[in-house]
C-alpha cells in the first residue's frame, strides 16, 4: 500500500512538473535553443534508462539496450516539431517511477506500470484539449505511451526485454509507412496554363489596353492599409471611443463590406494575398525570408502593362514584397507628400500605403490619453508594460487570465487608432491637393485584426508568437470610395476575402489579365457584379493558412503552419509543418491544402527573399 501511495505522489509530482517544463520549453523555443535542448535531454534520458536498467537483477543485456536506444532515436525522428519530441523526453522517467512503485512482479508489474503511464498521458492530453488554444491529439497520447513503456519493458529481462526495441522500432516503421502510403493525393485538378514572363517585365499581351467603356477607366487607385485595425474600431461597422474624423468622413462617402476577411494572422501573407489575388497556401509567403516567385503575372503587373504607374509604401523595408509589380517605392519619411507628387504625373497611378500606427507597442502617454478623453491610469502589470514597450507580447511569457486589463488595453489601442486617423487624413488631403480627387478611387482596409485580451493575448501572430485564427484577427474593415458616389454610405451584406479585392477592382478600371487559377478556393473572385447588384454571393470557401508566430518566428519554427476553415460560423483548424508532403489535416482542409500545393508547384513559388 505504501509503495502505491508513493507512486501516486510521484506521478502527481511529475505530472504537475510538466506544466513548468512546457513553459521552459516555450522559452527555449523563443530563444532558438529548443531543438538543441530536446536532443540533449533525450540523450540524457536514454543514458539514464540504460544505467538504471543495467542495475536491475534481470538486466536486459547490452545488446538489447543498444538496439532499444537505436529504435528510440528512429522513433524520435518521426516527430518533426521539438514540442512533439518533448513527449518522448518527459515520459520515460514517469515510466520508471511507475515501474518502481507498481505492485506485482514480472509481466504483471510491467503491465500495471504501462497502464498507469498511459492513463497519465491520456489525462495530460485531455487537459490540453480543454484549453481554447490547444487541441486533443491521439498522436501525442501514443507518444506518451511509447515513451512511458520503455523502462517497464526493459525491466522484464532477456528475452522479454526485446519487446522494448520491437515496440519502438515497429512504431517508427509504421509511421514511415503511413507517411509514404496514406493520403496519396488523387489526380490533380485541371488548372489553366499559367502565364509567365521575364522577371520584372510584364508583356503588354498579359493585359488589354484600358477599356474606355469601363466605369473607372484610367482612374487612380489609392489603397491604404492600416496594420492591425479592428472592425469594431472602424465605422460604419464599429465605433472607437475616440474621435476619428477622417475614418468617419471616408465611411460616410464609401461603399462598405459588412464582412471582409484577412487571409492570414500577420502582415506578409495577408498583404501578398491582397496584392496578388492568390491564397497564402498558393503564394507561400507566410514566413520570413520568402517572396512570391517572379514568374506569375500578378494584377499589379497587369496594371503596369496597361499604362499605370505602380508605387508602394510597405511601412517596413524588410517586408516580403518583391515580385509583386511595384516599380518604385514611395518615400518613407513622408508618404503623403510622395503620393501627391506621384498623382501629378500623366499616367494613372496605383499607390499602396501601409500605415503601422496601430501596431504594438501601445505607447500612448497619460497626457495623450487624457487629451483623447480616455482613462489615464495604467496598472503596473507585466503584460501591459510589455505591450507598451515592445513589438512582441509572447503569449507563453504571460500565462493566465488578464481580463481585468481589457479596459486599459482597449484605451491604449484606441489612442493608436486616433494616431492612425491623423496619418490617414494626411493621405486623403494629398489626394485633394493633387487635383485628382474626381478620378481617384480611395480604398481603406487592414492586413489583419488584433487581439485585445479576448483570449488572454495581445496582438496577432507576429506579436503573440502563438496565434490561431480568430474572428477578431480575421475580420477587417473594407471601405471603397468611388469618385462618382457609387454606394456611398451603404453597407453591403457580403463577404469579401482579401484575395478578392484586386480581381474585383481591375475590371472596374478596364484592365484584364489571365487568371492564374479558375479554382475559387485558391484565387480571388470578381465580386463586381455583386457590388453592382447584378450577381449573387460567391460560394467560395473561406479558409486561411498562416504561421503561428509570423515575422518573429525563430529559425526552428519557420516551418510551422496553422490552416483553418470557416464553415457556418465555426472554425476547423489544424497545425502542421510546411515540410510535410501531406499535412495531417482532416476532411476539406486536407483537400484544399493538396490543391494549393499543386498550383504552388506549377507557379514554382515561393522563392527565398
Amino acid at each position: 500500500m505504501r509503495d502505491r501511495l508513493v507512486f501516486a505522489a510521484a506521478v502527481i509530482g511529475v505530472w504537475g512538473a510538466m506544466g513548468p517544463a512546457r513553459l521552459a520549453a516555450m522559452a527555449l523555443r523563443d530563444a532558438d535553443l529548443l531543438s538543441s535542448f530536446v536532443l540533449l535531454a533525450f540523450g540524457g534520458v536514454l543514458l539514464g534508462i540504460l544505467w538504471l536498467a543495467g542495475r536491475e537483477e534481470e538486466s536486459p543485456g547490452p545488446l538489447v539496450l543498444v538496439v532499444t536506444a537505436l529504435a528510440a532515436v528512429a522513433l524520435f525522428s518521426r516527430w518533426e516539431l521539438p514540442e512533439e519530441r518533448f513527449h518522448l523526453v518527459l515520459y520515460p522517467p514517469l515510466g520508471w517511477l511507475a515501474w518502481r512503485t507498481a505492485g506485482g512482479t514480472g509481466t504483471r508489474r510491467a503491465l500495471i506500470a504501462i497502464t498507469l503511464v498511459v492513463a497519465a498521458g491520456l489525462g495530460d492530453e485531455t487537459l490540453q484539449g480543454l484549453h481554447p488554444d490547444r487541441q486533443f491529439d491521439w498522436m501525442d497520447v501514443l507518444a506518451n505511451a511509447l515513451g512511458g513503456a520503455i523502462v517497464p519493458l526493459l525491466s522484464l529481462g532477456t528475452p522479454r526485454a526485446w519487446l522494448a526495441p520491437a515496440l519502438l522500432g515497429s512504431a517508427a516503421a509504421t509511421f514511415e509507412l503511413l507517411q509514404a502510403t496514406i493520403g496519396v493525393p488523387p489526380p490533380a485538378p485541371v488548372v489553366p496554363p499559367v502565364p509567365v514572363h521575364e522577371p520584372g517585365k510584364a508583356e503588354p499581351l498579359v493585359a488589354s489596353v484600358l477599356d474606355a467603356g469601363a466605369p473607372y477607366a484610367g482612374h487612380n487607385v489609392v489603397l491604404v492599409t492600416i496594420d492591425a485595425l479592428r472592425t469594431d474600431h472602424t465605422p460604419p461597422t464599429g465605433r472607437p471611443p475616440v474621435p476619428t474624423p477622417s475614418l468617419d468622413s471616408l465611411a460616410a462617402s464609401s461603399f462598405a463590406a459588412r464582412r471582409a476577411l484577412a487571409s492570414g494572422t500577420w502582415t506578409s501573407p495577408s498583404m501578398v494575398s491582397l496584392l496578388t489575388g492568390l491564397h497564402p497556401a498558393v503564394h507561400g509567403v507566410h514566413g520570413r525570408g520568402l517572396d512570391i516567385a517572379p514568374g506569375p503575372v500578378v494584377p499589379l503587373e497587369a496594371l503596369r502593362a496597361a499604362g499605370y504607374t505602380v508605387v508602394g509604401h510597405a511601412g517596413d523595408e524588410t517586408e516580403n514584397y518583391r515580385n509583386l509589380g511595384f516599380e518604385a517605392e514611395l518615400e518613407r519619411e513622408d508618404p503623403a507628400f510622395a503620393l501627391e507628387s506621384a498623382l501629378a504625373g500623366e499616367a494613372p497611378v496605383f499607390a499602396w500605403i501601409h500605415l503601422r500606427d496601430v501596431h504594438a507597442p501601445y505607447d500612448a502617454s497619460p497626457e495623450r490619453l487624457a487629451e483623447l478623453g480616455l482613462p489615464q491610469a495604467i496598472p503596473d502589470a507585466p503584460i501591459l508594460q510589455r505591450a507598451r514597450s515592445h513589438y512582441t507580447v509572447p503569449r507563453a511569457s504571460f500565462p493566465g487570465r488578464h481580463s481585468w486589463l481589457k479596459p486599459v488595453v482597449r484605451a491604449l489601442y484606441a489612442a493608436e487608432v486616433a494616431d492612425a486617423d491623423v496619418a490617414l487624413s494626411r493621405i486623403l488631403d494629398s489626394v485633394r491637393a493633387s487635383g485628382e480627387e474626381d478620378r481617384t478611387l480611395e480604398i481603406l482596409t487592414a492586413d489583419h485584426g488584433e487581439e485585445l485580451l479576448e483570449a488572454d493575448g495581445i496582438g496577432h501572430a507576429s506579436t503573440t508568437l502563438d496565434s490561431v485564427p480568430r474572428d477578431v484577427l480575421q475580420e477587417i474593415p473594407l471601405l471603397i470610395h468611388f469618385p462618382d458616389g457609387r454606394g456611398a454610405g451603404q453597407t453591403h451584406d457580403i463577404v469579401v476575402r482579401q484575395q478578392d479585392l484586386l480581381p474585383t477592382l481591375l475590371p472596374f478600371l478596364g484592365v484584364s489579365t489571365p487568371k492564374l487559377t479558375e479554382d475559387p478556393a485558391l484565387g480571388g473572385v470578381d465580386l463586381g457584379p455583386l457590388l453592382l447588384g447584378t450577381g449573387g454571393q460567391s460560394d467560395a470557401p473561406t479558409w486561411f493558412v498562416s504561421s503561428p508566430c509570423g515575422w518573429q518566428c525563430p529559425p526552428e519554427r519557420r516551418a510551422e503552419r496553422v490552416a483553418a476553415l470557416l464553415r457556418d460560423g465555426r472554425w476547423t483548424w489544424c497545425r502542421y509543418s510546411a515540410e510535410e508532403t501531406e499535412p495531417r489535416c482532416d476532411g476539406e482542409l486536407s483537400d484544399l491544402l493538396r490543391r494549393a500545393r499543386v498550383l504552388a508547384d506549377m507557379l514554382e513559388t515561393p522563392v527565398p527573399g
